[in-house]
């Protein structure tokens, strides 16, 4: 079976009118010839009776000639024996008549025994031939009986078939067989017009087998080098078509294969450079989000610092207030000392004004930041939407292209997987950069909080600049609002630290944006890889695609 399978359609073919040809070779001699024997048979055996009928009639016409007194029994013997030694049926075939006692009666080729005792008659076999005539004459009235005979003017035995009748108001039995080599004859010649005739049917049948068989081998070899073309990229290939039968429509519809392949493949080629371009934007789109969102972390790190510091100072100038109320109880002498702390500590509040106003402008800055990627975001999103469209559609024509649209599937769910791995990525950006914004916002408010808080500092601070002057003649006024301002100092400071906490919290959430874009950049490079291989797998399947894009 698997070396059947290896063997051309032309081979096949031959093979299957061989397939044919045999029974009929076969039927000839198994079948057909051992029917016409047997019906010949059949006929000889019919014909020897029905000639043994008609030479009946004569003995029957002699013998009512008998009854009729026309002649005597001896009469009507020597004119039944007279008719019958002339009587000649077929070629030379002829009757004998002998009696019950193997007297010969009758016999045109054997005169010198007529009358004479033929129990002692042996054929070349050795069988009493006369004897079992007889035998058969008186058992059962008429039959049939083979043995060896010779033909008249002939040495050479030959079988022969005989049929025999008892005439029984003569108790003649009559006579006469065939030679069974003459059935054999016409068996021969039978046999000889068969094997001509079917030979000549094989000989006619194999040429128009062999014309038909070239007329249905040469065009599906003409489909199948086609294939072959089209599998090494060549898709200006086209089978000429020149019959309406079952293989003009398979070449038709090969025809319209290449054409819808070509078409499928120009647009996966324009698709894949569409892509390649998009993607090569969208790569350098991250690289400067990416860029812009580390130089946002550094900057809300240098943020985070500067409030550290001012907690830091807002810490010591409440210390600072302190030992200057307790000193103002102690010793009213030194509200002058006082004084130019205060005046210090105002200098310093204008330093954590300009400060918290530059981080806010900073923080204001990150939040603008946060828009801009957002809007990055949506646009990556959006080509990854249009990516997995592109991804599907690549999918549906490379399902129609079947077997050599397999390669194209592959890359299509890839560019898909790459797409949702995209999409992911940006709703976890946007999820981080939702919660940047809204920490944004909270450090804003804490920022403005505490640019109220400084300014009311610095307010106090003038009062007290102002009241120092008056202080000489007040240590206790003086300790009282100098207390007030250690509160105030103690409350900024907390204020800063936890403005300073939400900062580097910012900060954190700043890194994770960030590695959140690089991964999102490395899937772009990702994409931009795949959508070249796909380019490249597309475009060598049709030299018209790569001479327009060379």
């Amino acid at each position: 079976m698997l070396a059947l399978r290896r063997r051309s359609l032309l081979t096949k073919l031959y093979l299957a009118m061989g397939a044919v040809a045999l029974p009929l070779l076969l039927l000839q001699p198994l079948y057909v010839l051992p029917s016409v024997r047997a019906q010949l048979d059949e006929d000889r055996v019919r014909s020897l009776r029905h000639a043994v009928e008609t030479a009946y009639g004569v003995l029957e016409v002699c013998e009512a000639r008998v009854r009729a007194g026309e002649l005597t029994t001896e009469q009507a013997q020597a004119e039944a024996a007279r008719l019958l030694q002339q009587l000649r049926y077929g070629n030379s075939e002829y009757f004998w008549v002998n009696d019950l006692s193997t007297r010969l009666v009758v016999h045109p080729h054997l005169p010198a025994m007529l009358g004479k005792d033929l129990t002692g008659y042996r054929d070349a076999s050795g069988k009493a031939v006369f004897v079992d005539i007889v035998v058969l004459a008186r058992t059962q009235g008429e039959g049939f009986i083979s043995y060896l005979a010779t033909r008249p003017g002939e040495a050479q035995p030959l079988p022969k078939k005989s049929y025999v009748k008892l005439f029984s108001p003569w108790g003649w039995v009559l006579g006469t067989g065939v030679y069974m080599e003459d059935v054999d004859k016409e068996m021969v010649a039978l046999h000889r017009r068969l094997l001509l005739v079917v030979c000549t049917g094989l000989l006619l049948a194999v040429a128009a087998g062999t014309a038909l068989s070239w007329s249905t081998v040469r065009p599906v070899r003409a489909l199948a080098d086609a294939a072959h073309q089209v599998a090494r990229g060549d898709l200006n290939i086209t089978v000429p078509v020149s019959t309406e039968d079952e293989i003009g429509r398979l070449g038709q519809a090969f025809n319209a294969m290449v054409v819808g392949i070509r078409e499928t493949v120009k647009g996966l080629v324009d698709v894949a450079i569409s892509t390649v371009a998009d993607v090569d934007r969208i790569r350098q789109s991250a690289e400067l989000l990416s860029q812009a969102s580390r130089a946002q972390c550094t900057q809300l790190q240098q943020v985070s610092q500067a409030m550290l510091e001012m907690s830091r100072a807002t810490s010591q100038g409440a210390e600072q207030a302190l030992t200057t109320s307790e000193a103002a109880a102690s010793n009213g002498r030194v509200a002058e000392q006082g004084g130019d702390t205060v005046e210090r500590a105002a200098g310093k509040i204008s330093e954590i004004v300009q400060v918290v106003q530059s981080s806010e402008q900073m923080v204001m800055r990150l939040s603008a930041s946060a828009a801009v990627v957002a809007q990055m975001l949506r646009l990556i999103q959006d080509v990854s939407n249009e990516t997995n469209i592109l991804a599907v559609n690549t999918a549906i024509e490379a399902a129609r292209a079947g077997e050599h649209g397999k390669g194209f599937s592959v890359v299509a769910n890839e560019v898909r997987k790459l797409a949702h791995r995209s999409r992911d990525a940006v709703e976890q950006i946007e999820q981080l950069l939702k919660k940047n914004q809204e920490d944004t916002a909270a450090a804003v408010a804490f920022m403005q909080q505490g640019t109220t808080l400084v300014e009311e500092g610095l307010q106090l601070s003038s009062a007290t600049g102002q009241a120092l002057a008056r202080i000489v003649s007040g240590a206790q006024e003086i300790h009282t609002r100098v207390g007030q301002l250690a509160a105030d100092g103690v409350r900024q400071s907390t204020s800063g630290e936890h403005l300073a906490e939400r900062l580097k919290t910012i900060s954190v959430d700043a890194l994770e944006s960030v590695a959140g874009v690089e991964q999102i950049a490395q899937s772009v490079v990702d994409l931009h890889a795949q959508a070249q291989q796909l380019w490249a797998l597309a475009a060598r399947f049709s030299s018209d695609v790569k001479k327009e894009d060379s």
